[in-house]
């Protein structure tokens, strides 16, 4: 993959649950679901998704099984369309980390998007200024939720 979209795990579930900003990822998805552009998701990014999600359907911040079930479908459903989930250089991942106070997860996110030339599409964090990496951001909303 060449260029295209690197979602974080701020992305997906802004688009999943609504969030501010929300509009801006799903024209992008859209993107990607129409196979106009190339999209990804690293596995540590889906595996964030997967388990924020079980906790945000549970009862009281804990999975259930219907809850572990749904996370699995949102997340099964989005490669489906096209949002492939991948691995990213664990060793670029960890330098990215080293830098800053980036989460891991974010940091495999900006290592996945650095190795495929694409877009990193990201929330109002900024943890992604002075990345170690080059690294185009784009930023769906200008504050956190």
């Amino acid at each position: 993959m060449t260029g295209g979209y690197v979602f974080d795990t701020e992305a997906i579930l802004a688009y999943l649950y609504n969030e501010p900003g929300h509009e801006t990822v799903a024209a992008l998805l859209d993107e990607v679901f129409s196979e106009e552009s190339p999209g990804a998701i690293s596995e540590t990014n889906a595996s964030e998704v997967f388990y924020l999600v079980a906790r945000f359907e549970g009862v009281e911040d804990a999975p259930t099984a219907v809850s572990l079930r749904e996370a699995d479908r949102d997340v099964r459903a989005l490669d489906r369309q096209g949002v492939t989930i991948e691995p990213a250089d664990w060793r670029l991942a960890a330098e990215v980390k080293s830098h800053g106070r980036i989460s891991l997860a974010d940091a495999y996110a900006v290592a996945l998007a650095h190795e495929r030339d694409a877009t990193l599409v990201v929330g109002g964090d900024d943890d992604f200024e002075d990345l170690p990496v080059a690294v185009d951001v784009c930023r769906f909303r200008e504050h956190g939720v």
